[in-house]
């Protein structure tokens, strides 16, 4: 019967040990995994930023952008918070969801990016096309003023009549 309870005790004992030394690698395990998820927010909050900045200087209207972008900050803000406190379950998931806003974001950002070159070019071949018919209808105008200009001086010339001075020496 002592053999029995010494074998049970010993199997209990590292039974615990076995739990306690894998409880500790989950820990870390989800630490790790949690920071790692947390960094991968950051990155892509970061490149959604950028590409909203690219948009917005392309002349694209990036308003929904900020707003969508400020709610990835906040879940980011969330999700680094969650891991300082060692809740690393809350952490990955708010990092995964912040992850995923953000890449929206990028994907909007181009597009609107796009749209707004696009609509710059159009302009610009607008102003190009409307500048080229506006000089050349100048000039044509020009040209017929300045032949009724030289038509209507010409005739004012020769109806003049030479007047000759008295006081001419021969």
């Amino acid at each position: 019967m002592k053999r029995v309870l010494r074998v049970s005790f010993s199997f209990l004992l590292v039974l615990a040990l076995a739990g306690l030394f894998s409880h500790g690698v989950f820990i870390v395990r989800g630490a790790d995994e949690a920071s790692s998820s947390v960094g991968e927010a950051d990155v892509a909050v970061r490149q959604a930023f950028d590409a909203t900045l690219e948009a917005e200087r392309a002349g694209a209207n990036v308003s929904g952008l900020i707003v969508k972008l400020d709610g990835a900050g906040g879940l980011l803000a969330e999700a680094e918070n969650a891991y300082r406190i060692g809740n690393f379950s809350e952490a990955i998931s708010r990092a995964e969801e912040c992850s995923v806003l953000a890449n929206g974001v990028v994907g909007e950002a181009l597009s609107l990016k796009s749209s707004a070159l696009a609509d710059a070019q159009e302009a610009a071949l607008q102003t190009l096309a409307f500048s080229g018919v506006g000089g050349a209808a100048f000039l044509t105008v020009l040209f017929f003023v300045w032949g009724w200009f030289k038509r209507a001086y010409a005739e004012k010339l020769l109806r003049m009549k030479p007047e000759v001075a008295p006081d001419v020496e021969d």
